[in-house]
């Protein structure tokens, strides 16, 4: 990349070509103040706060959609400047009702009122704007003010730009333009307009007029604290701050640093486990048909006790422990621990699908421990995209908005096999449906391609075209290309046919030693650090080999409940109160509310929620990240990392764990990956 020098307010700095003057400014400690600017967006140039004087140029220009030039001379706050800057504030604030100020719920962190602040601005007499005077709350989610409404533009773009829903609209002229949902030519609700309200039009809005649902009143911008976490609704494991007043998380949004495309989706923004009337704080026991308090340490005695009565009765095998995916590494590892050291049972599934593993081991085995597979931010930037499986947009949201970001951005072709639903993506898509249960000659055939291979019998075995097969080849060879696997890929898949996926991203370059642009997502969200850890019953810590010695699923688990060759389980976490685990002797799980509890439970222990735990968590891309608890739990609430070590010690052993550094350390020591 050419490196241009130029003078901004006399300092000589060098910048990249294609870098704006307001990137270059800020790369240098100059700071240039803008409004419609977005880090995360593309420059919009509306307000025009962000003007500077560029020497050679009549009138003053935006800084933050113009680039960079060899020797060129700026100035960023010239008299004549400020003087603008002030006008463009004043009329801003003049549709603005700034006598709400008192009241409002951005107060402290709106960008509208920091600019007045910053550059005393003298607020001016309010204009008269044909704007609807109440909120409009006709969702579960979101509540907009239109009065607030500075008309940046920022919800329009993102919400064109992330998840490519073209929701918004500006209508109207002057002081009485407006952003509503608009659909067919006329305005109508966010849900008819098409929302799916992932949120990131209230995380682009500089002022208050998109805020969340019940955020007004819940705590001033600098009262909330901010703690970094990990979004657990699904396997991309997203990143994201929890903001909590106390004990009561406010609202949830991104880092503030960050990948351009570091967003969230409705489920992580707006998913979160707030207190309901049947919201668990004290373990319960089962009394005849109904659940009575009991205390902590006796409803621990009385679990280890049940399993010991049932391992020394119907050996170990009549155990189970599973979990739901969503528990931190740290806990994965001490819940196997806790399975096959101290209750000697292999039945232990902890959240990973048996197709998936398999598909995640014969990748570790190519590719090699420690390595990286895609992240959203590669996929957006791809030149081709293979995408495998239908159900994307609900599963893993993040992972389609970088699909759509990269065929409508990045011009990338994307090749879909045996997607189901429209897809509003690329302008460059080649569809691909074989016929039912032919994903492997479908693959073989591609693979074929790649090696200039004859085509004809793999492409009538699939029931595609020998074209098709060679625009996918050619596709999937590219320098800068990617295949993701969605979670539905997995629900049928053989041995075979995850075989023939592995060799085709092997013989696309995709995966080899100490690389990997293959993405398999998982319905379990921390799948990739459950396997690692050995959660899964078909390996053990460090994908080790079980040599035959591999226990139940939890599907096999259920029916062995059924056949009563299974006796007790140990259940952590929620997804479990429509399985049906048979006539057990002896169930006890962690939840986090009633609801939630399978049927005829022993015993009940209160769960953490995410925003309460502390604990890393690796996501689909092989990456290990830190969430950090943002509440703390009630006094009947203790760590979920705690309960499984009472538990051991309360089976006769002496693990000796201070914190989670301990299990750390030991965790580095028996998977180093």
């Amino acid at each position: 990349m050419k490196t241009v020098n130029l003078q901004i307010d006399g300092k000589k700095i060098f910048a990249e070509e294609g870098t704006t003057i307001l990137e270059a400014a800020r790369q240098n400690g100059i700071d240039i103040p803008t409004l419609c600017y977005h880090p995360r967006l593309a420059p919009l140039g509306h307000c025009r706060v962000c003007i500077v004087d560029v020497q050679g140029f009549e009138k003053p220009i935006t800084s933050c959609d113009n680039p960079v030039a060899d020797g060129m001379v700026v100035e960023t706050s010239t008299p004549e400047i400020q003087e603008m800057r002030d006008q463009i504030l004043i009329l801003s604030l003049s549709t603005h009702p700034y006598e709400d100020c008192l009241t409002c719920e951005r107060t402290g962190s709106c960008e509208l009122q920091e600019k007045a602040y910053k550059f005393k601005v003298d607020l001016p007499e309010q204009l008269e704007r044909e704007v609807p005077a109440e909120k409009t709350e006709d969702n579960p989610y979101l509540v907009r003010d239109e009065e607030k409404c500075i008309l940046c533009g920022r919800c329009v773009l993102v919400c064109r730009t992330g998840p490519g829903c073209f929701v918004y609209e500006m209508v109207g002229n002057g002081v009485n333009t407006r952003v509503v949902p608009y659909k067919d030519g006329k305005e109508v609700s966010l849900e008819e307009a098409g929302c799916i309200f992932c949120g990131q039009c209230v995380d682009v809005c500089p002022v208050a007029a998109i805020t969340e649902k019940g955020r007004a009143a819940a705590g001033r911008e600098w009262e909330l604290s901010r703690v970094p976490g990990i979004c657990v609704e699904c396997s991309l494991g997203c990143s994201l701050e929890r903001q909590a007043v106390g004990n009561d998380l406010i609202k949830v949004t991104v880092p503030q640093e960050g990948e351009k495309v570091s967003w969230i989706c409705q489920k992580g923004k707006f998913g979160v486990h707030k207190p309901e009337p049947d919201y668990l704080e004290q373990p319960l026991k089962l009394n005849g048909s109904d659940y009575t308090e009991t205390g902590y340490d006796e409803a621990v005695k009385i679990t280890a006790q049940s399993l010991q009565e049932i391992k020394d009765q119907a050996g170990p095998g009549a155990l189970a422990v599973l979990a739901s995916g969503k528990q931190s590494n740290e806990e994965s590892y001490l819940l196997q621990k806790l399975a096959r050291e101290v209750l000697g049972t292999a039945n232990i599934d902890l959240g990973v699908e048996k197709a998936w593993g398999q598909a995640y081991q014969g990748m570790y085995n190519i590719t090699g421990p420690d390595v990286c597979g895609p992240t959203p931010a590669a996929m957006q930037h791809s030149e081709a995209l293979l995408l495998i499986g239908s159900g994307l947009e609900d599963s893993h949201p993040v992972a389609a908005f970088a699909v759509q970001q990269a065929g409508r951005f990045n011009d990338a072709v994307i090749v879909r096999i045996n997607t189901e639903e429209d897809q509003k993506g690329s302008w460059n898509e080649i569809k691909i449906d074989c016929k039912p249960g032919a994903e492997t000659a479908l693959f073989k055939g591609i693979t074929a391609a790649v090696k200039g291979d004859d085509l004809s019998g793999l492409a009538q075995e699939a029931g595609v075209s020998v074209e098709n097969l060679q625009k996918a080849a050619e596709q999937l060879a590219k320098m800068t290309s990617c295949t993701v696997v969605a979670p539905s890929f997995f629900e049928d898949a053989d041995t075979e046919k995850i075989e023939a996926l592995l060799a085709m991203a092997k013989a696309g370059g995709q995966i080899e030693y100490g690389r990997s642009d293959l993405l398999l997502l998982s319905r379990y969200s921390n799948a990739a650090g459950t396997i690692l850890l050995g959660g899964s019953p078909s390996y053990g810590p460090g994908l080790a080999a079980l040599n035959g010695k591999s226990g139940l699923s939890r599907e096999e688990v259920a029916a062995a409940a059924g056949d009563e060759k299974v006796k007790a389980a140990l259940v952590f976490g929620s997804g479990f109160v429509d399985t049906k685990p048979g006539d057990l002797d002896f169930l006890a799980v962690s939840c986090l509310n009633r609801g939630e509890v399978p049927a005829q439970s022993d015993l009940v222990f209160p769960a953490q929620p995410p925003e309460g735990k502390t604990g890393t968590f690796t996501n689909s891309s092989g990456q290990s990240c830190i969430n950090l608890a943002a509440l703390s739990g009630g006094e009947g609430s203790p760590q979920d990392w705690k309960l499984i070590c009472d538990l051991a010690e309360a089976l006769g052993e002496k693990w000796k764990y201070a914190s989670l550094d301990d299990v750390r350390a030991e965790m580095q020591g028996v998977n180093p990956g």
